[in-house]
């Protein structure tokens, strides 16, 4: 076979193959219908989503099947774009999950490739930039010819040095994920700080309000047309790219207008916010995280407006009912939680610093212009 006459002579610099020389393309798995399962949506999946951070409980009811070590890749416009792109570790030995129909499949072939490298491979440019050429249907439902993926020629190094590539990203991604639990645990400390102090503790003298006596809510705009640079463009669905300059530059909490109307933002740097997300100015100083406390501790999503899409509109948000504090407590609560997001705003920019290099060794690993056991941290 193609593996016992090429494995052992592959060396440092690998050899010429293709894809579905070293990954097999959506294994068979046996799921009888209706046996409850792990289901992966594909709205849980982020852009280098090593651990998929949630899952539910479903009747297994159709759907592309997986194993740990699997890779799930979104094959349709626009999550692919959005790189969509996961390693799955949810599920127990032997145990199978499932999720959309959506999905491309790679397992590795444990004989020539490594399953963090593959994993790893799938996410550069080398395999993405020619899955996304190879969309064919309408604009709005493009999706991946998984023939053009299987057929994609790549250069495969020996497993040692597949090994070293894939630890090497894995541990830039596992202090990013390290990170991000940080920050998690200060924000729940931060609400439960809003908890305590405008919940447990709220004095019924505070005068009755709406949330627009506090905020002023703008449209985010169409970001297209402006040039790559260094300021985050936000959408509903979190971080969408980096551009030239930003709508605004001041502290201020983003809202979804349409689609996953909870993900509320906190956002203290220059940014862009597009059509679908909301942002807000403050009208008065030191109030945008008690704002943003204050809106994620309501179900947004229970206020949705639209139909086939969820949707939330300004007299919605203007017209929210709110209790404001006394000026007094309100600085009380930005002295307390300050400290805790200048540690979220360090850690945030330290983790877009790794990911940075991140995303420039990637391409140059996988094409072998850069040898992995030359680089040191």
């Amino acid at each position: 076979s193609w593996n016992r006459r090429y494995a052992r002579n592959w060396g440092r610099l690998g050899m010429r193959c293709k894809l579905a020389d070293i990954a097999e393309f959506n294994p068979n798995e046996s799921l009888k219908k209706g046996t409850i399962a792990k289901k992966v949506a594909m709205e849980q999946l982020r852009p280098f989503c090593r651990d998929i951070p949630g899952y539910t409980l479903e009747p297994f009811n159709g759907g592309t099947k997986f194993r740990n070590g699997d890779t799930i890749m979104a094959r349709i416009t626009p999550c692919l774009e959005n790189g969509k792109t996961a390693k799955v570790a949810i599920l127990d030995d032997g145990e199978i999950g499932f999720g959309s129909t959506e999905y491309i499949v790679f397992r590795a072939k444990k004989s020539v490739s490594d399953e963090d490298y593959l994993y790893y491979l799938v996410c550069s440019p080398l395999v993405r930039d020619a899955a996304i050429k190879s969309m064919v249907g309408s604009s709005g439902r493009q999706r991946v010819q998984i023939d053009v993926v299987q057929n994609l020629e790549v250069d495969l190094p020996s497993m040692t040095e597949q090994k070293k590539i894939g630890a090497l990203l894995r541990a830039l991604d596992d202090k990013i994920e390290l990170n991000n639990k940080i920050n998690e645990n200060l924000e729940q400390q931060a609400q439960a700080f809003y908890q305590e102090l405008f919940i447990n503790h709220a004095n019924p003298e505070w005068k009755q309000g709406h949330l627009s006596d506090l905020i002023i809510v703008r449209y985010g705009k169409d970001h297209k047309k402006l040039a790559d640079g260094s300021v985050p463009v936000f959408g509903s669905g979190g971080l969408m790219r980096k551009v030239e300059r930003p709508l605004y530059d001041k502290e201020s909490v983003l809202i979804p207008r349409k689609g996953t109307l909870n993900n509320v933002m906190y956002i203290n740097e220059p940014f862009w916010s597009v059509d679908t997300m909301f942002y807000t100015e403050m009208k008065f100083p030191n109030i945008a995280k008690f704002v943003y406390h204050f809106l994620k501790s309501k179900d947004l999503a229970s206020m949705n407006a639209g139909s086939a899409v969820p949707s939330m509109t300004t007299d919605i948000l203007n017209t929210i009912e709110i209790r404001i504090p006394s000026r007094d407590v309100l600085a009380t609560f930005e002295n307390i939680v300050s400290p805790m997001y200048e540690t979220m705003q360090h850690s945030i920019k330290e983790s877009a610093k790794l990911a940075t290099i991140r995303d420039s060794l990637l391409p140059k690993l996988m094409s072998g212009e850069i040898d992995v056991s030359e680089l040191q941290f």
